[in-house]
């Protein structure tokens, strides 16, 4: 079917704006030709996991969700409950819920589950059952959040199980394309690959070790490596015969297990794109996305989720997501690079059986997706309108009681959107200021340093160290995704930092080493290039991957921060502050995991784990664990800089973030990067600002404050702003001291 330019005319819900024609580099998978599309603000909550709630209920139930505001509603198209036979599809209960939505005036949004296998599935392909590293079949089974039973479905890779999904997505397509309340297809509910271990908490549970894997894996590596011999050179193996390759199953050879997993992620790359290119080429005319829990390690990883969000939104029109807070949103916002994002699941209503849900007002509402809106997200969909009463996440989850009631955070829905839906137009053409500052996330460093410490825990204890300083000292950033660096246009980029960045490849430091000599301004950590991901081995030298003869930089002894003596520590002794010494005797002087690094200001920066002693030319030493051995550096390269360090800091401000938050704001001064509305006061722990602009000029601002107390904050900028639920009035014509109460959270309009 040929994709005609399209623009769709709708009355169903308010706020949807045209905006510019969306161009994906993914015609290989079949990207809309040149189209306009019309993406609105979204306001709706997910409704139908069948067989709940109940058809006398849904007629009510929609006309509360018309009076709450909501103009958008997901249903989720389940393959075992819709595909009951194999020549038998039931779709009854969703037709007659479109019709309800079209009655309402929702737009809907069809979520396909693909991970509720059918009954007859296995009957007819008995092999397409997962399979652990421990050699257990995965069994269908019921879980809390799949009561229907069939979880988690059959292996990807099995080629008969991938038929029968297309036949299913093709049937649903062509059943509802028309239908006029349709509005998006999500072809995929939080993709994932090892459920029911998100946490890689143990190897054995990883999957999937099938035959139909093995087999895939080695036409996988057939295509990275080409010959026998290459891989042989890289895994350090001595394989005869292709056939002899064996599935990686512990961790600690690192590269073998490094292709393992980044196959899988291939594999889930390659089943979205069969899914969106499907539904595209059935229906030219609706958006089609999916939503991912972001990978923010924790949950979801690289290890047992095995998913690229960055790639994943190559692929959508729009780039959704299960989103909770800053660090859930910036991975989403990251990886959308420019593409409209949503919140599809919000989270806030969460609970079980066990813990009911927290009561939400509007101020607890606008603490959740107030920020949201000032990094970026255009919309939000609850999970979900009303609570189930099946499984483990009963009775929570609602915006309405169970008896379809009020709860507090109904009456916080009818006013949230009664005071922004006429600026919801505006919010869908305002964006965040440009991010200047770059946190580096490379899939395959993650996994290596799953390999290396057999958890994710401390390394994303570091990169969130990072994140948390920079959100809450108001700057701007993206995340930098280390496996598309060469296109991600880290250009734009003022400031990188790269947290733990032990695994790396030949080409990404030679491009991290030319974006340096360009201008921008480093901050790295110990043991950079330490694992060369090109060569498959142990760097010689440290910094490594070229790094040390490239920066000039020379890691002289490396260490555990166990293994230190604090005894032998002058250095901590001497030019610090009172306070500094305080602290210091605090902690006793024995080997620890963190350590105080004493900077030549006076200031202490806090280490976490490693340890280096570096030298090299041109240096200029920023800190001292031991007199005379500089364990952290500066120097220019280029027209660039660089802040070395021979330790972890991103996890070391989990003892103290000053230390880290005074590296950050020199590298941002060095490179001419200011924070967001120069906020300021002098006993600021939690307060963030952000700007939204339209046509370059700032036209919102989201103050985001989690201070128990009243606080005075400097703000500069210009333009008098009204705050939309507190009405409060901010003038930034001038210098303006304003007092925020404690937990204030609102979103400002200029006037």
């Amino acid at each position: 079917m040929k994709r005609r330019n399209f623009i769709r005319q709708t009355t169903l819900g308010t706020g949807a704006i045209l905006l510019p024609v969306q161009m994906v580099n993914a015609t290989s998978i079949g990207q809309k030709a040149t189209k306009e599309i019309i993406h609105p603000f979204l306001w709706g909550t997910a409704y139908y996991r069948a067989p709940e709630p109940e058809p006398s209920l849904w007629e009510n139930d929609f006309k509360k969700m018309r009076d709450i505001g909501f103009t958008d509603v997901k249903y989720l198209v389940q393959w075992r409950w819709s595909h009951i036979k194999e020549d038998h599809y039931y779709f009854d209960d969703t037709k007659k819920l479109l019709d309800l939505a079209a009655k309402y005036k929702l737009r809907v949004t069809l979520n396909f589950l693909f991970d509720v296998s059918p009954h007859w599935l296995f009957d007819k392909y008995p092999d397409a059952k997962p399979v652990l590293n421990n050699g257990k079949v995965v069994e269908p089974f019921v879980a809390g959040h799949r009561a229907i039973g069939g979880h988690p479905g059959p292996c990807y890779n099995h080629e008969g199980a991938r038929k029968e999904r297309m036949k299913f997505l093709d049937r649903t397509v062509s059943t509802f394309s028309d239908h006029p309340a349709m509005h998006m297809w999500d072809v995929w509910n939080e993709p994932e690959l090892c459920y029911p271990q998100r946490n890689p908490i143990t190897v054995e549970k990883l999957a999937c070790y099938c035959a139909n894997c093995s087999s895939a894996f080695k036409e996988y590596l057939r295509n990275k490596y080409d010959t026998l011999e290459l891989l042989n050179d890289r895994w350090g193996r001595n394989y005869q015969e292709w056939h002899q390759v064996e599935m990686a199953r512990s961790p600690e050879a690192f590269l073998d297990f490094i292709d393992w997993r980044e196959f899988h992620g291939r594999t889930l790359f390659n089943e979205a794109a069969w899914r969106i290119k499907m539904v595209r080429e059935k229906d030219p005319i609706h958006t089609v996305f999916l939503h991912v829990v972001p990978n923010t390690m924790n949950p979801f990883n690289a290890v047992t989720t095995c998913v690229d969000d960055f790639e994943m939104a190559d692929l959508c029109d729009v780039f959704a997501a299960t989103t909770i807070g800053p660090l859930f949103t910036t991975q989403l916002i990251s990886a959308g690079r420019g593409k409209v994002c949503y919140n599809v699941e919000c989270h806030i209503n969460g609970g079980n059986t066990s813990t009911h849900q927290k009561i939400i007002d509007l101020q607890a509402l606008l603490k959740d997706f107030v920020p949201q809106l000032g990094l970026g997200i255009k919309g939000f969909m609850f999970w979900q309108f009303r609570p189930e009463v099946l499984g483990q996440e009963a009775p929570a989850w609602g915006v309405v009681n169970l008896d379809g009631s009020d709860r507090e955070v109904t009456k916080a829905c009818r006013t949230f959107w009664k005071t922004i839906q006429p600026f919801t137009s505006m919010l869908m053409t305002a964006n965040p200021v440009p991010a200047l500052i770059g946190v580096w996330k490379n899939r395959k460093n993650e996994i290596f340093q799953y390999c290396v410490h057999h958890t994710l825990n401390s390394f994303t204890e570091n990169v969130d160290g990072y994140v948390n300083t920079l959100y809450w000292n108001n700057y701007s950033f993206r995340y930098i995704s280390g496996n598309k660096i060469s296109d991600e246009s880290i250009e734009s980029c003022k400031v990188l930092i790269m947290p733990s960045a032990y695994y790396l490849t030949e080409e990404e430091a030679e491009m991290v080493v030319s974006w340096v000599k360009a201008g921008g301004v480093l901050i790295a950590e110990a043991h950079m290039g330490g694992y060369n991901g090109t060569t498959g081995r142990h760097s010689r030298l440290l910094p490594g991957c070229g790094l040390q003869k490239a920066f000039g930089i020379k890691e002289e002894t490396t260490t555990s921060s166990f293994h230190l003596n604090m005894e032998k520590a002058e250095a901590i002794t001497e030019n610090v502050t009172a306070d500094t010494k305080k602290a210091l005797i605090s902690i006793g002087i024995t080997g620890a995991r963190y350590f105080p690094v004493s900077q030549a200001d006076g200031t202490m920066i806090w280490g976490d784990s490693r340890y280096a002693e570096l030298s090299g030319d041109n240096i200029e030493p920023e800190g001292f664990f031991e007199k005379g051995k500089p364990c952290a550096v500066s120097k220019p390269l280029g027209k660039g800089y660089i802040y070395y360090y021979g330790t972890l800091l991103g996890s070391g401000s989990a003892k103290d973030s000053k230390g880290l938050t005074n590296l950050i704001d020199r590298a941002c001064k060095k490179a001419g990067v200011q924070k967001i509305l120069k906020a300021s006061a002098e006993t600021i722990q939690k307060f963030r600002v952000d700007v939204l602009q339209m046509n370059g000029e700032d036209k919102f601002i989201t103050i985001h404050s989690m201070n128990d107390e009243k606080i005075q904050v400097s703000l500069s900028g210009n333009g008098l702003y009204v705050g939309l639920f507190s009405q409060m009035i901010i003038n930034l014509n001038e210098k303006s001291l304003v007092d925020f109460p404690a937990g204030f959270t609102d979103l400002f309009v200029k006037q």
